[in-house]
């Protein structure tokens, strides 16, 4: 059994069904593997989208004022967006591959979960289905997405251990070298910086030594001079956590 440092976006795909990182994160959950996260996680996920100093904001699971209000806010639109883009269309051309390919393209579906949502449609319309039909399945493919958030929300709230950084620990030097690595210029500002040495602080207290990440352009791309400032082993997600082959037939 392992211990893992979790980034947002690992927590963000666990948490809603559509993200492209669910298979995955369900792999990574599923497992009996201890996992981590630190308070700028936690504050980025439930608090605020672009996070900076928190200056006293109490850091509460409940709270969906961060990236997971930011997703659910971003479902409302993008259904109204599919819905007009489909008012436009001739009656005729209403049919469950259109609607996917709609849906696919306003909500920016990528690649990995397309046949979900085609498979979705095919299963809930007809051929000959109707707009009132169409916005039925939208609106109860968005409902189960927004309530399976809420239980997965409790989920993470219930088997991640956030530790804070050790009272009176200095990282200063590594925040300002890990914002100019990531950004390639200095800045007030730098999530992942901070996410990286609440994972170091773990780091140098023996409780973990990766952490996971689905970011592969600033993270897992840059994993040998994270190492070399923290010490830390940057995992991708897709390679740590994805399905393992079954046994291979001999006949």
């Amino acid at each position: 059994m392992s211990s893992y440092f979790l980034d947002t976006n690992v927590l963000v795909g666990y948490t809603f069904l559509h993200n492209r990182w669910q298979d995955h994160t369900q792999r990574l959950m599923s497992t009996n593997n201890t996992l981590y996260t630190g308070e700028t996680t936690k504050y980025e996920y439930c608090v605020k989208r672009h996070p900076g100093p928190r200056n006293g904001v109490p850091l509460d699971w409940s709270k969906e004022d961060g990236v997971v209000g930011t997703v659910k806010r971003n479902l409302r639109k993008y259904k109204r967006l599919t819905v007009l883009e489909l008012e436009s269309k001739d009656k005729t051309e209403l049919d469950p591959e259109t609607v996917s390919e709609v849906f696919i393209d306003e909500f920016d579906v990528e690649e990995q979960i397309e046949h979900k949502v085609e498979n979705y449609f095919e299963k809930e319309l007809a051929q000959d289905c109707t707009l009132t039909d169409v916005e039925e399945a939208l609106n109860k493919l968005i409902n189960r997405i927004n309530t399976t958030s809420l239980d997965r929300k409790d989920e993470l709230r219930k088997r991640l251990k956030v530790r804070p950084r050790r009272s009176g620990s200095d990282y200063s030097s590594q925040v300002d070298q890990l914002t100019h690595l990531i950004e390639g210029r200095q800045k007030e500002y730098c999530a992942d910086a901070h996410v990286l040495c609440d994972a170091m602080d773990l780091k140098n207290r023996r409780i973990i030594n990766k952490i996971v990440s689905g970011d592969k352009s600033d993270m897992y791309s840059n994993r040998e001079e994270i190492d070399a400032i923290t010490s830390l082993s940057v995992v991708y997600l897709k390679d740590e956590f994805a399905k393992k082959p079954g046994p291979q037939s001999t006949d």
